[in-house]
């Protein structure tokens, strides 16, 4: 009964700020009894992992990453499509449908922990588990809306009352690097963590400190990769690099992680639920109908739905893969893996064997769990969890971060772990003309195609020019500072960010093709 008041406790409190970011929640912390014991943290901080979950669900978030993916080709029907590589700016402009709501709702849901758990009847052990966990959801929240929106209202620690402007991103991400290292101090490992009753966690969902240490690796990385197009950039990105490097060494030192024997098994577990690999994950498996709409959701959960065919859905033929939104072609999945690259069979399905059936289109295979929606009758997505991090991703970042650092021989190193793994011919200083980072990248590419990361690798690294499609060419870095490389801010004129905060102002670059 006290987790069910709680939940509505706290759902009164966020019902107050649907709207917000327009202006922010004025009487966010009126409970003060409100979470008491570990139970009450433990169901608080499932509301806050419930709430990325939506995230992640509603709403397309994966507008981003969908400009980002390799594809070869794009289906003549939907070229135009502004989710795609084509970027074309009114289209995106128009859309409104996109609100960075739900993850200012994390926010002020992780503050609510934050504000009360120093003050609770329990142990310091407890104290900086429930700490460390809203900490991490906290700056994972904001990790995300900068990602996606740039410049954002930053909310610290106290309610804002009133209109409130927007934060250079740069600004926002120093503040979630600050939230990071505080979340690695407070949590232990994954392996140690338990809930009240002692009990172990048999998923992935409830962050320890492997997964705090990879958001600060990517925090950083993000912060020192993107100066380039930072408006304010006082800050010494080689200390950031560093930083990085050491969360992901955390991470690789620890031994709580272990790599899948061969790709394969990637695919078939590290992809699907609780793998050794896997570092923290979104449970979408198993709770298909647990959200409102679930199964409709479940289609954009996972940005490589988009280029899955045969065979997960066995009501699509073979000779229609050219007929998928996004295409690959056999001759790249074959430039990509070299000879006794076990990731070409693994990740594609009968690339060769079946390339005459096809015109010449790859079947992408990485995710093979099909959710059939019972209710509706028919395919709906994939049942797997939402992995956000793997340790073949950590050692590829740390390789990127080891060459920015100058130490080339560490990042070979990292390199050739991943490759060894998938049975691919070790690095040799011919390729890519020496060119060891964009190597790593390519590496990544490979390695982690349709998880989500490209779009973000490729702005990391500075290679929006020559690496993304369209529009994205001729962009110049004034217009990466203007806000080309995020969405536009929803301007809906029921719940937009505009609505009820007269200082929040659209994105430069996106004001000026309005």
């Amino acid at each position: 009964m006290r987790t069910v008041i709680t939940f509505l406790l706290l759902g009164w409190i966020f019902a107050a700020c649907e709207d917000e970011l327009n202006v922010l929640p004025e009487n966010s912390l009126t409970l003060a009894n409100a979470l008491t014991t570990p139970q009450d943290f433990e169901s608080a901080i499932g509301g806050v992992e419930q709430t990325l979950k939506k995230t992640i669900i509603y709403n397309d978030p994966f507008l981003q990453e969908k400009k980002g993916e390799y594809v070869d080709e794009i289906s003549t029907w939907i070229s135009t499509d502004p989710l795609l590589n084509n970027y074309n700016s009114v289209e995106i402009v128009d859309l409104n449908t996109n609100s960075w709501t739900l993850y200012y709702d994390g926010i002020q849901f992780a503050n609510v922990i934050l504000n009360q758990v120093d003050d609770a009847p329990m142990s310091s052990e407890r104290k900086n588990l429930y700490k460390g966990q809203a900490l991490f959801f906290k700056a994972m929240f904001y990790y995300r809306i900068v990602q996606r929106w740039g410049d954002c209202v930053l909310v610290k620690d106290d309610v804002i009352v009133g209109p409130v402007a927007k934060t250079p991103w740069n600004e926002v991400i120093a503040y979630a690097i600050e939230l990071a290292r505080e979340a690695v101090k407070c949590l232990p490992e994954y392996d140690k963590i338990t809930n009240w009753k002692g009990e172990a966690y048999t998923h992935k969902a409830m962050p320890g400190k492997g997964a705090a240490n990879a958001l600060l690796a990517y925090l950083c990385a993000w912060q020192a990769g993107c100066k380039y197009f930072a408006n304010e950039s006082d800050y010494d990105e080689q200390v950031l690099w560093e930083e990085a490097e050491q969360a992901c060494t955390g991470i690789i030192e620890s031994r709580v992680y272990e790599l899948e024997a061969n790709p394969e098994m990637v695919c078939t577990r590290g992809l699907v639920e609780n793998s050794p690999e896997s570092i923290f994950e979104t449970l979408n498996r198993g709770f298909e109908y647990e959200l409102d709409d679930f199964g409709w959701g479940q289609l954009t959960s996972n940005v490589g739905q988009m280029i899955i065919g045969y065979p997960l859905n066995p009501s699509v033929g073979v000779s229609s893969a050219k007929d998928k939104s996004y295409m690959i072609r056999v001759s790249t999945v074959n430039n990509w893996y070299g000879q006794g690259d076990k990731r070409k069979e693994s990740f594609f399905y009968k690339p060769d064997e079946l390339a005459e059936q096809t015109d010449g289109y790859a079947w992408f295979y990485k995710y093979r769990e099909p959710w059939f929606d019972k209710m509706a009758g028919f395919f709906s997505g994939v049942d797997q969890n939402k992995v956000w991090w793997r340790l073949a991703d950590i050692y590829l970042l740390r390789a990127e971060c080891r060459v920015r650092l100058g130490d080339n021989v560490g990042a070979i190193e990292d390199l050739n772990v991943i490759r060894d793994r998938a049975g691919a011919k070790r690095y040799e200083a011919s390729e890519n003309n020496g060119d060891l980072r964009y190597t790593v990248f390519l590496e990544r590419q490979k390695e982690l195609c349709f998880e989500g990361h490209r779009y973000f690798d490729v702005i990391r690294n500075g290679y929006v020019n020559t690496e993304l499609m369209g529009d994205f060419k001729t962009l110049s870095v004034q217009d990466m500072k203007d806000g080309a490389l995020f969405m536009c801010i929803e301007n809906n004129q029921n719940t937009g960010a505009f609505t009820n905060n007269p200082l929040m102002r659209q994105n430069i670059y996106w004001f000026r093709r309005m």
